[in-house]
């Protein structure tokens, strides 16, 4: 089978040194064994064919935007940024196709010179626009994207055609962009030649192939376990903490096992990523809704086809459940990240509910987030062993700073203003606003961020909404705001919470079943969507900082609890159990934790 090749971007200002470490790269990779085909994806027939007095006036210089190449609002730039958005998609996919020829079983790399990130700078559409959302999409095609950053002044000495000013404003919109996007890994470009290139064959994502083996190839020992998933970091519409969830739980099951984990692509394919193997079903184009139905559709024909030793189905809505028990060859574990039945029967009016409920009976053993899913669980499947295990999160690399103080008010997360609740909040900012002003940040829909807008302007309150934050952006944005504010109507865990309290910060909330393993932690509750409660909340706390200071020590205390590690540990040891059948005898009265070798000694409160 031929795989997918990696594809990586190189990107960065003028007088970074794209073009001599894309060479550097395709020599050293080739050297290793890889098959390797670069590609020039910056410029498209507008900048190349016309003649330079008519060119100038659709190319701006870097730092400058007056040109009709980023005066996007004009139909002359949108039609040139659609027309560069076209020719870099051709590129891309005619060097792939190229590399999938001529790579004969080899391992496979596609480098582009420039690419998505470089036509963001170029064209400065608005963060909202379809245009930027474009270029959005293709960079989420990449597998890594190297930003080779620098101080403006070795930038100025190495181009020799622009001055520092325009340059360190040119250097400064590609961290601008860069973090609005997924798998940007910058690397330091004022380093030597061979020291870059060092540093940016270290930032793949694959390991280098080893002798015999191909990069990330997963172990001949151990039992199949395929994981299924609607979402994916690389999903455009979701990428939410769920599919964070599989891809770590994924990586540490890969040591012992050969992990698949099967989801979704506009293309689709398969491809090796540290040492797990990724099918994706090509629904990706449907978008999410009708992508999700299609889904349900397809994954019991997969699960049939596809052999293993155990199946996780993480449940997928609108009807949670896929009711794989009744067609995988294997055992089957329910992943219930999100029972979403109740939620989607409200929006849509549909009985998804008993779908739900009935779906639920088939299934021997479910893993919830909380004791509200475990409970509603154990009501519809009596039979089925739940196990209670919560996300967990990357402890930040140095002890939180900004304890007790901040900038603003924060809200994380997919814009979806009925589920996230946007509305209340919003109501409740500017029925009387606080000190601070409110900073709203995620992506979501089209229509979704749009009536987001509308809202704000009607509030009329120092609220604003900043886009989608990811990467080191998004570290920045929780370390500096004063309090997280999680306004959801419905949850199954509340990952950002559990970011925002790595970084020493409040949560306020609403008093949800789900949430409820926040308390002690920091956490600020509020009788569920009561708008002028939480207004006063929002208020109290912006006005005391030393409140502020003592809830954000005892939120780090709580989160240093919940790590990656002991969280994918649980998961290793109840696949290990249930791959087992000695272990497994006898388990049917097991307690979630029970196995967890006293990790919850010293736990800020006692995990049921």
């Amino acid at each position: 089978m031929t795989h997918r090749p990696l594809l990586v971007c190189v990107s960065g200002p003028d007088g970074a040194g794209k073009s001599s470490l894309v060479g550097r790269m395709r020599t050293d990779l080739r050297a290793d064994g890889y098959a390797v085909t670069t590609q020039y994806c910056y410029g498209c027939v507008v900048c190349r064919r016309l003649p330079q007095r008519i060119r100038s006036r659709f190319t701006a210089a870097p730092g400058e935007s007056g040109s009709l190449a980023s005066g996007i609002g004009m139909w002359a730039g949108r039609l040139h940024g659609w027309v560069d958005a076209a020719e870099l998609a051709a590129g891309l996919a005619g060097a792939t196709a190229r590399t999938r020829v001529t790579s004969r079983g080899r391992p496979a790399v596609v480098v582009t010179d420039r690419g998505p990130l470089d036509a963001l700078v170029k064209f400065a559409p608005g963060p909202g626009s379809r245009l930027a959302a474009a270029f959005a999409g293709l960079a989420r095609t990449y597998d890594v994207t190297l930003l080779l950053d620098a101080e403006p002044e070795v930038l100025a000495e190495r181009d020799g055609d622009y001055p520092i000013g325009p340059l360190a404003k040119c250097r400064d919109r590609y961290r601008q962009w860069a973090g609005r996007l997924p798998f940007v890994r910058r690397v330091n470009a004022a380093a030597p030649p061979e020291a870059v290139a060092a540093e940016a064959l270290r930032s793949l994502p694959e390991p280098r192939p080893t002798a015999g083996a191909p990069p990330g190839a997963p172990p001949d020992g151990g039992k199949h376990v395929v994981i299924s998933t609607f979402d994916d970091l690389r999903n455009p519409h979701y990428h939410g903490g769920g599919a964070l969830l599989v891809e770590k739980v994924a990586r540490r099951l890969a040591e012992d096992h050969r992990v698949t984990v099967v989801t979704v692509a506009a293309r689709g394919g398969t491809e090796i990523r540290d040492g797990v193997r990724y099918h994706r079903l090509p629904l990706g184009w449907a978008g999410p809704r009708l992508g999700q139905l299609l889904y349900h559709a397809a994954l019991p024909v997969t699960a049939r086809r596809l052999p293993h030793d155990l199946w996780l189905e993480s449940f997928t809505p609108p009807f949670s459940t896929g009711f794989l028990p009744l067609f995988a060859r294997g055992r089957v574990v329910g992943l219930a990240q999100s029972l979403s039945a109740a939620a989607m029967s409200h929006r849509y009016h549909l009985p998804f509910v008993p779908v739900e409920r009935y779906g639920l009976r088939f299934y021997e053993d479910v893993v919830v987030l909380n004791e509200a899913d475990a409970a509603t669980v154990r009501r519809s499947a009596p039979g089925a062993v739940t196990h209670v295990i919560h996300n967990g999160v990357d402890q930040p690399p140095a002890a939180p700073r900004r304890i007790g103080e901040g900038d603003y008010i924060a809200f994380l997360g997919r814009v979806d203003i009925r589920e996230k609740g946007l509305d209340l909040l919003l109501a409740a900012y500017a029925a009387g606003p606080p000190s601070l002003p409110l900073l709203l940040a995620g992506a979501g829909t089209r229509g979704e961020e749009a009536q987001l807008a509308a809202l704000i302007t009607t509030a009329g309150a120092d609220a604003r909404w900043v886009g989608e934050v990811s990467g080191a952006r998004k570290q920045r944005f929780l370390e500096n705001c004063a309090f997280l504010v999680l306004p959801s109507r419905s949850e199954s865990f509340g990952l950002v919470a559990l970011e925002a309290m790595a970084h020493g910060k409040p949560v306020v909330h609403f008093d949800l079943p789900a949430l409820r393993w926040m308390d002690g932690g920091g956490n600020v509750t509020v009788p569920a969507f009561d708008v002028e409660a939480l207004g006063q909340r929002l208020q109290a706390l912006t006005a005391d900082e030393e409140t502020r200071r003592r809830l954000g020590h005892q939120a780090h205390q709580a989160a240093r609890w919940l790590s990656w590690e002991r969280t994918t540990g649980q998961y290793q040891r109840l696949v290990q159990g249930l791959l087992d059948p000695p272990a497994a005898a006898g388990r049917a009265t097991a307690t979630p934790h029970a196995d967890a070798e006293g990790e919850e000694a010293g736990s800020w409160q006692p995990i049921r």
